[in-house]
């Protein structure tokens, strides 16, 4: 098909990481069927992700936190990019990308305008923070011809604080990507010699436990409490730290220090490829306030990882107590402590048989082609066009 006669999607993001990682593969694969371009801040080379996935990328500055002026300029900016490009979808994710797409798109008369909810802030916020950003979702969902909630506890809370009424319908099972099964596979070439390396590189020995966070250092990620708790387990249990710091909300500089100072916490930083620290590892630790869809469980459960992770939208959709791993409070240190502790004692072929189940349930529902496969026919549904699949 010509792309004259392809219909043209837009798909926004407000950082480009978040369609070179989490929506990696998928523009390049619905280009296919329709005229795809991306737009995101102008914080990567354009070039790369055009290379990457084989479309057209354009930069629009998108901040990250309030700023009336900095909006409006994010607007206005979207408003001659889309004019330009004419586009017969839009289709945005994250907040500050939906809040610029979704207005600009409005003002431009774009037929199909899309938002999908990821993790929503306004939940874990209180006072006027809260109703401003209540506000600025009600703004978006009014903009917006079609709303996705990612998962069903994002729905949920869609409907609870009245953000819209507009009919909504999560995707699938939920998650907005999906898994790359033969990407995060534990048996990949070099996964189990790299994780194997990093154990001896930091001093880990094969009859410790490790636990393992993956996430950027924000202070909604709840390592205050994941500090605080790993302070009081055994000398044999070490943690591997994955993730940047949120320059945006940073974790606070106690928690910082305090995991800084424990010889038995292992900073990496910020890693392109996060297989060899989840195959390091013994059980993957999610203690986060909010989530949408968390991919990291997704990747974990991939890699045969059994999780503890807070009982929290995204996460509670995913985990099982006591089959393929644990759920706790959100913002309690005694509750994650008893369930390290329970992780801790639990027997290897235990943790084994918890893993394998953690890797069916990603299997049987999010397999990243699979969910490819489901964002065509959406779209195609959306545009009341037969799919060709």
């Amino acid at each position: 098909m010509s792309n004259k006669m392809k219909k043209r999607l837009v798909i926004v993001t407000t950082v480009p990481e978040t369609l070179a990682s989490i929506l990696k593969g998928q523009p390049r694969f619905l280009n296919g069927t329709f005229d795809v371009s991306l737009v995101s801040s102008p914080e990567i080379e354009a070039g790369k992700l055009e290379t990457l996935e084989g479309v057209p990328v354009y930069p629009v500055p998108m901040f990250r936190g309030i700023s009336l002026l900095k909006d409006f300029i994010s607007i206005v900016k979207m408003i001659f990019l889309l004019r330009r490009l004419k586009p017969d979808v839009v289709h945005s994710y994250t907040p500050k990308a939906g809040l610029v797409a979704m207005v600009a798109s409005l003002v431009c008369r774009v037929p199909f305008r899309i938002h999908t909810f990821t993790g929503l802030i306004f939940p874990t916020q209180r006072g006027l923070k809260q109703k401003l950003l209540i506000w600025v979702d009600r703004l978006i969902c009014l903009c917006a011809t079609k709303v996705v909630p990612e998962g069903n506890g994002v729905k949920k809370d869609l409907i609870a604080f009245n953000i819209t009424s507009k009919p909504m319908n999560v995707i699938g099972y939920g998650n907005v990507a999906g898994v790359d099964f033969t990407y995060f596979d534990k048996a990949s070439p070099g996964v189990l010699e790299k994780a194997d390396c990093l154990r001896e590189t930091l001093g880990i020995s094969k009859d410790d436990f490790v636990f393992c966070f993956i996430g950027r250092l924000n202070n909604d990620k709840g390592l205050s409490e994941l500090a605080a708790a790993f302070q009081q387990l055994p000398a044999r249990a070490h943690l591997i730290v994955v993730g940047g710091i949120d320059t945006s909300a940073p974790v606070d500089a106690t928690t910082l220090s305090l995991l800084q100072s424990n010889e038995s916490v292992h900073l990496l930083g910020h890693q392109d490829d996060v297989r060899s620290a989840l195959s390091a590892c013994t059980v993957l630790v999610l203690p986060s306030y909010r989530e949408g869809f968390p991919n990291v469980l997704l990747q974990a459960g991939a890699m045969g990882k059994a999780a503890i992770a807070t009982d929290i939208n995204g996460c509670n959709e995913i985990i099982e107590p006591g089959v393929n791993g644990w759920l706790v409070p959100a913002r309690q240190i005694d509750p994650l402590l008893t369930a390290m502790c329970e992780a801790l004692n639990t027997p290897a072929p235990r943790l084994v048989d918890m893993g394998g189940e953690a890797f069916t349930r990603v299997a049987r529902c999010f397999d990243q082609k699979e969910h490819w496969q489901r964002m065509l026919t959406f779209y195609n549904k959306e545009l009341r066009v037969e799919t060709t699949i």
